[in-house]
Parts: structure tokens; sequence; C-alpha cells
């Protein structure tokens, strides 16, 4: 008698590598997993899951496979998620300061905060072209040198009249 040994053909064999026929038990006929296909979820996939969770199912499943390497199933991302207590509802992040689940305005497209900041930096903005425009209109030199040539222009006039014998400005409204 010689040594038994076991039969290759038998699904999920010790040793024997992946096969697709080693998923399905032949007497059965369902799907059959080894422990071997099966794997522990590890706690950096965890952490990736808590980290892109408000994103969706998908964006997990795109995250593990990035940073982690794993193909974990959406139905396997889900029931991880409900063991860990960690949501996967999809929720509005604010692209200005990355806040997450705060209700986005509408026409800002971001969180209050960053929205009344946004109006305050338009009003300091404001303030300044203002301030700008009131100092190039009543600057004081801008202003001595209008006076300057006033008083240069009456002085002017003043001895035109005179020479002349003209009528000054103040005669000539007594006139009317």
């Amino acid at each position: 008698m010689g040594t038994r040994r076991p039969n290759p053909s038998t699904p999920l064999s010790l040793g024997k590598a992946w096969t697709p026929k080693s998923l399905f038990d032949p007497l059965l006929g369902v799907p059959q997993m080894s422990a071997k296909e099966w794997r522990e979820w590890t706690t950096r996939e965890i952490d990736v899951m808590r980290a892109n969770g408000h994103l969706g199912v998908k964006a997990v499943h795109d995250a593990l496979l990035s940073e982690c390497g794993t193909d974990r199933s959406t139905r396997s991302i889900e029931s991880q998620a409900s063991r860990c207590h960690v949501s996967l509802r999809v929720q509005q992040v604010c692209p200005e300061c990355g806040v997450v689940g705060v209700r986005l305005n509408r026409q800002s497209g971001m969180c209050p905060k960053c929205t009344e900041l946004m109006h305050l930096n338009e009003e300091l903005a404001f303030n300044e072209v203002l301030q700008a425009e009131r100092e190039e209109k009543a600057g004081d030199a801008d202003v001595a040198a209008i006076r300057r040539e006033r008083d240069r222009m009456r002085q002017r006039n003043s001895r035109l009249c005179r020479k002349y014998g003209l009528k000054s400005r103040r005669d000539r409204r007594d006139d009317k």
C-alpha cells in the first residue's frame, strides 16, 4: 500500500493555488470562500475609510485601492463601516477651509464662515479704494496747487480790471 495523496481535483485542497474553480463547491453548487481569500481589515484601511467616508462608498473604494492597494467590494466597505460606526453618507465639503458636513451657501459655494470672511475682504478692499479716491480728490498738495492757481487768476483779473477800467466781479454782480 502506498501513501495517500490529496486529489488535486477537489476544491480548496491545502497547498493549492487559487483558481476560479476553487470558489465553488461542486456538491452544493454555491460559492465557497477560503480563509486565504478573505482578508481582515487592517487599521490603515479603517483609517482611510474614516478619512474618506464623507465622500461616499465609491470614493472610499478608490481611496483604499490607491492608498492601501486593496480592492474591497462596496458591500464589504458598507459592512465594515457599519461595524466601525463610520458614516458613508455623502456630505458637503467647503472648498475654502475643508470643513465637512455644513450647509454651503448657494451663491458662494462656501461655508457660512468662509462666506462672511469673503464679504469682509470685499468690504476692506472697497474701503481701500474709497480711501485712495478721497485722498486723490482732497489731497492737501492738490488743493493747495488749485488754490494758488485760483489766486493767481484772481490777481490777474483784478490787474486787468484796474488797468483798463473794467468792472470787477463784485460790481458786475451788483448791477444785475
